[in-house]
């Protein structure tokens, strides 16, 4: 899921995928750019002046996404608290102007080379959005998209011609209140907002048995390792079962980040092992093969699977408070990344005041882009109470597993005097 800053993010990404198709190539336009403003508000146009040549990217029009949205489940218990984060689904509806002077037909030359670019990218990879971020956070008042995450959603955005009737073209370009210019509509689809609420989340299920089963070559049929919900903790080794899975260069590829096969790994099996490297959250689990290059070369993806999505949980460590500190520090494995949204929940299992709330939660700020990784956080006893508390955290959505003590879920604990 992405934060409120997607729809701002694929209009940036579109910015820069026109943007690179501008350079080279036969015909160009000298000094031509792309802008992302309202159609009326470009340079020159108002006043009637001839413009500077360009394209220019304007969203228009956001619908919802039906298909996504009727996946949705309800967002809240019988009681009305908060199950789940809430999600919209969205598709967004863009024009894409060409302008300049007509005399030396610049619209044409600029629209057909957006429309050559888009043709070429019609999905929004995980790279290209990342490479448009990090490149547009850098202008002036554009500094908010170091944290738009939409590189994170699991369905990445897809780009589709949209043609645009007579009719339609009369009443859009009335609504803008200017003169026509050559225009060409484009469709953005999904992008998937997930709110900032926490939900109340129950104690997790002790077993549950999910298989699941795939064909091709390198295919993935299924990954064994993990807990009932498909959920993986960092050091614990997880094991890849499918057809095909070695060649030449084997790699495996959770999230951005690559894994190391294990020595004894089969054109059947892989054995890996979750790194500190790979944060906590819902990661998708690839298997790549490489080339092997002549001297000097670089090497080539050859082939990749088809990917499974592992959830990879944070690990819970309490200690304190004492003579030394006195707050209680909880610490998380992996580390917690700029960006992740992190939830301290602390259950009461004994003692305290019986009129004492029995549930605490704290919610720790989304590092900026710049600050480094955390894995521990101090709590003001304080604030927790007297007693003896379970504590889980919840790290973008992955939960950590409470552990039994006895016959009921009593780790990690501390106990408050």
């Amino acid at each position: 899921m992405s934060n409120s800053l997607a729809i701002a993010a694929v209009t940036s990404t579109v910015r820069y995928v026109l943007d690179r198709a501008l350079a080279g190539g036969a015909g160009p336009v000298g000094g031509a750019n792309v802008t992302t403003v309202r159609p009326d508000r470009i340079s020159g146009v108002a006043d009637g002046d001839t413009p500077t040549a360009g394209i220019n990217v304007f969203c228009f029009h956001v619908t919802p996404n039906h298909a996504w949205n009727l996946h949705d489940l309800p967002t809240r218990h019988e009681d009305g608290a908060l199950a789940r984060r809430p999600m919209t689904a969205l598709d967004l509806h863009y024009v894409l102007t060409g302008y300049g002077v007509d005399a030396t037909l610049d619209a044409e030359r600029l629209l057909a080379r957006a429309v050559l670019a888009l043709a070429a990218t019609p999905v929004l990879t995980r790279e290209v959005v990342t490479e448009a971020l990090e490149l547009y956070a850098a202008d002036e008042g554009m500094a908010f998209l170091a944290d738009a995450d939409l590189a994170e959603q699991i369905e990445q955005v897809k780009l589709s011609p949209a043609p645009l009737t007579v009719e339609e073209i009369s009443k859009l370009w009335t609504v803008f209140g200017t003169p026509y210019r050559l225009s060409v509509g484009y469709d953005a689809s999904v992008v998937l907002l997930e709110a900032e609420q926490v939900p109340r989340s129950a104690l997790p299920v002790l077993a549950r048995t999910v298989s699941v089963t795939a064909a091709g070559s390198p295919r993935i049929a299924t990954l064994t390792g993990t807990d009932a919900v498909g959920g993986a903790r960092t050091g614990q080794t997880l094991e890849i079962l499918g057809s095909g899975l070695l060649g030449p260069t084997t790699q495996v590829r959770a999230g951005r980040t690559f894994l190391d096969v294990r020595e004894g790994s089969t054109p059947q099996r892989l054995a890996v092992t979750l790194s500190t490297d790979v944060p906590a959250g819902v990661r998708a689990l690839q298997v790549l093969h490489r080339t092997v290059p002549p001297p000097g070369e670089p090497t080539r993806v050859a082939a990749v699977s088809n990917a499974v999505a592992v959830l990879v949980r944070p690990t819970v460590t309490v200690s304190g408070p004492d003579a030394s500190r006195p707050e209680v520090s909880v610490t998380v494995a992996p580390p917690v990344q700029a960006g992740q949204r992190t939830t301290i929940w602390l259950r009461r299992l004994s003692g305290g005041d019986s009129d004492a709330p029995s549930e605490r939660v704290f919610e720790i700020p989304a590092a900026g882009a710049a600050e480094p990784t955390r894995d521990t956080f101090l709590l003001d006893a304080d604030a927790v109470g007297t007693g003896r508390w379970l504590v889980r955290v919840t790290v973008d959505g992955a939960e950590s597993l409470p552990e039994l003590d006895g016959e009921t879920y009593g780790k990690p604990a501390v106990t408050l005097p």
